[in-house]
């Protein structure tokens, strides 16, 4: 095989390895004028410790001795924190509001709300029935069997007055900076195609009545005392359950919805409730991409709604560099008896409140804020599902509470982290090691929440301007670090890792791209000669060849895969059919692949591998290879995150045999519906659309990696030119869209 790409070209940058200080002299301890010491407060399973205040740690001045270090640069500042917290479910509220006497409530609702409790902040509300209601499915608007209620004159929050509503209002007095979010399980019944709560999709005459629905129920919530500062138009919308509420709302069924109906509404009604889009996982960034790569709907989306349950939560950070003025809120995300024991549930709801938070959430929220002691009450849903707290009835009757692993690992932050902080640079040693994130309170207050991930005790040390202290951390700890005082001094920007990439709105406000090394794995990279070339694909973006690419003829093809479901075969893939599918007919496991013989050697230069029809099935992770003779395949050609649509660009290249090979796991098989080879050929084309102003900028990251940003801070697409090698193509971006191309060394 053959291939030419020389490479993107990059304008020169300087390398941030210049603007490392140099390393100071021996340290001297800070005098107690100049700088107070760091409080600490530490929760350790392990010797039931929790949020306990430790002795305070004095700071030294200079750099601090060679060793693991987190260094802290409270003058990098990243997103704004909204909060932390959880949902009052259907059987939430009624353990707390009806199942507890007085007494508990109140004593429940401080230690979870009040600051002499952990602070909680952020709610995320179900409108109506979930997974977890008392009595059953209910909406706000329910109507016998074959009536419906397009005007509806039967709408009201009544079933919500008895103990939701109270709860809700009791927190907002115990915390008046609380926010409120709002999701649906599902609309009312009559408003689907199954005529039920459970199962199916929007009708396509209840779009504006479901928009009306979310404007009064927002109202509603309003005249009772509870504004709704957030709405997401679907909990899920890939993932339709067949045992409790739920819908099935496609990316353009949600476009339709907010840009034709539920925006409008809101605006007619004065209504400043801002719309979250998607409320999903982490594995399909291209569902709430394609609401911002629309001009007419992106205005109406404040942001996008993320849940835990599949992919990466880096994908928060690639989205948010593809779409900067668009924020991640983290607003579901269940601890569970599948973690295993109470130190397991620990370090998940740990790894969560950390990193959620690094990858640019302004809230992390767990799902039930309390549960019995069954796990319930349950409405046909999870079963090992674990609340912030547990409400447990006694032998004698009476009922209490108990704070679970969730409670200690939120209250890390939340106590200490108040709304309107705002995230800081740090460097963080890693999985398997000790794990951090950094805020700055807006009393200039700095916080350093930690948590050792191993299982022995790790000592490390906290670099924070021209000032260090040390700390020994229990393995399976977790620590939160508070002091006061601006930063003295600047921080050596190769030992946070990441590089920061500013640009200036049309409004005066900025748009701040950060990079790492570790996004590369997130992003398509190709090969050429001794260099792999990335580059980032925002939702709407697209690239075009100066000539038209043709579909090589499918004729003589022979596809094979390391294993196929009998109801899938493998020939599906190449079949010219999308309803077809291949698939393995099991959940995804590394090194699963899939094979096509091109019955003689090639030129090709993209691969079109469509996963539409099966939005979740794609590969998570996947490799590209590419062989003359199907046996001696040699290095990947293309690596890449994978997406319900992949379109790979490839250097020029010739070959026989064309390998995808998985390298993720995933309870999801994996499908293919289609797979097209494309090869230059045919007529220049002529349409490369709106041309549009970009601005672009470089940096290097420490490990030499090169970046060139480029960003459309308009108000329509634009289109530049893109050289990879031999061949300029038109790069087509998004409104308000960045894109990303990196050049490495093998």
């Amino acid at each position: 095989m053959s291939r030419h790409w020389p490479g993107v070209a990059l304008a020169a940058a300087v390398s941030l390895l210049a603007l490392a200080p140099a390393p100071a002299p021996a340290a001297e301890p800070v005098a107690a004028d100049q700088q107070a010491g760091v409080s600490v407060f530490v929760t350790d399973l392990a010797t039931h410790t929790y949020l306990s205040r430790r002795p305070t740690v004095d700071w030294h001045r200079g750099q601090a001795p060679s060793g693991p270090t987190i260094t802290v640069d409270t003058q990098r500042r990243y997103q704004e924190i909204t909060g932390f917290g959880a949902s009052f479910t259907d059987s939430s509220a009624w353990l707390v509001g009806t199942r507890l006497d007085s007494k508990q409530r109140e004593a429940v609702m401080r230690d979870l709300f009040s600051r002499q409790g952990i602070g909680l902040s952020f709610l995320r509300q179900p409108m109506g029935a979930s997974d977890f209601a008392v009595n059953g499915n209910y909406s706000y608007d329910d109507m016998p069997a074959g009536q419906t209620d397009p005007t509806l004159t039967h709408f009201s929050v009544d079933h919500d007055r008895s103990y939701i509503i109270p709860v809700l209002k009791q927190a907002r007095r115990l915390n008046p900076q609380l926010t409120v979010m709002a999701s649906p399980w599902s609309p009312p019944g009559w408003m689907k195609t199954s005529d039920s709560m459970i199962g199916g999709t929007l009708k396509p005459d209840a779009y504006q009545p479901l928009a009306d629905y979310f404007a009064k129920f927002i109202e509603a919530y309003a005249a009772e005392g509870v504004p709704i500062r957030y709405i997401t138009p679907q909990n899920e919308p890939l993932y339709v359950p067949n045992g409790y509420p739920g819908m099935s709302l496609s990316a353009t069924q949600q476009n339709d919805l907010i840009k034709n109906h539920l925006g409008p509404a809101l605006q007619r009604r004065g209504l400043r409730t801002g719309i979250l889009g998607y409320d999903h996982n982490w594995d399909v960034t291209s569902y709430p991409e394609s609401l911002y790569a629309d001009p007419a709907t992106s205005p109406s989306v404040d942001g996008t709604a993320w849940h835990c349950y599949g992919g990466s939560v880096r994908a928060q950070s690639m989205s948010h560099n593809s779409y900067p003025n668009k924020p991640a809120f983290q607003t579901e995300c269940s601890g569970g008896t599948w973690e295993g024991d109470d130190q397991a549930g620990f370090a998940g709801a740990m790894d969560l409140v950390i990193n959620a938070t690094r990858d640019w959430a302004k809230s992390v929220v767990r799902w039930n804020m309390a549960l019995d002691q069954n796990n319930g009450p349950t409405n046909g849903g999870c079963d090992t599902c674990r609340g912030v707290v547990t409400v447990t009835r006694g032998a004698d009757g009476k009922w209490s509470y108990a704070k679970t692993v969730d409670y200690w690992a939120l209250g890390q932050a939340s106590k200490f982290v108040r709304r309107g902080a705002r995230r800081v640079a740090s460097n963080t040693l890693g999985a398997g090691d000790v794990q951090d994130v950094a805020f700055v309170n807006p009393n200039g207050s700095t916080a350093l929440v930690a948590f050792n991930s191993a299982n022995s005790p790790k000592t490390f040390r906290v670099q924070w301007g021209d000032k260090w202290f040390s700390y020994t951390l229990a393995g399976g700890a977790a620590a939160t670090f508070t002091w006061n005082g601006p930063q003295s001094g600047a921080s050596d920007p190769t030992a946070i890792g990441s590089v920061d990439v500013p640009f200036d709105n049309p409004d005066g406000t900025q748009a701040l791209i950060s990079y790492d090394s570790g996004m590369l794995a997130s992003q398509t990279q190709v090969r050429a000669g001794d260099q792999w070339l990335g580059y980032t694909m925002p939702g709407g973006a697209s690239l075009t060849s100066p000539t038209a690419e043709v579909p090589l003829d499918r004729g003589g093809w022979t596809a094979t895969a390391s294993s196929s479901s009998a109801d899938d075969p493998v020939g599906n893939a190449v079949d010219g059919d999308p309803a077809t599918r291949w698939s393995t007919g099991q959940g995804m496991q590394p090194d699963d692949w899939f094979q096509v013989d091109l019955g003689s050697q090639q030129t090709f230069n993209r691969l079109v591998v469509d996963t539409t029809a099966s939005n979740q099935d794609f590969a998570k992770q996947f490799e590209v290879y590419v062989s003359d003779d199907g046996t001696d395949w040699g290095k990947p050609i293309a690596t890449g995150p994978g997406s319900t649509l992949d379109e790979i660009l490839l250097p020029q290249i010739k070959g026989r045999y064309i390998r995808l090979v998985n390298r993720s796991s995933a309870g999801n098989w994996w499908s293919i519906h289609e797979l097209n080879v494309l090869a230059p050929g045919g007529p220049a084309s002529t349409d490369a659309g709106p041309v549009g102003d970009v601005q672009r900028k470089t940096a290097v990251l420490p490990d030499g990696t090169q970046l060139l940003v480029v960003y459309n801070p308009g108000h329509s697409p634009a289109t530049f030119d893109m050289p990879l090698g031999d061949t300029t193509y038109a790069y087509h971006l998004p409104a308000s869209a960045a894109a990303i191309f990196t050049t490495r060394q093998q």
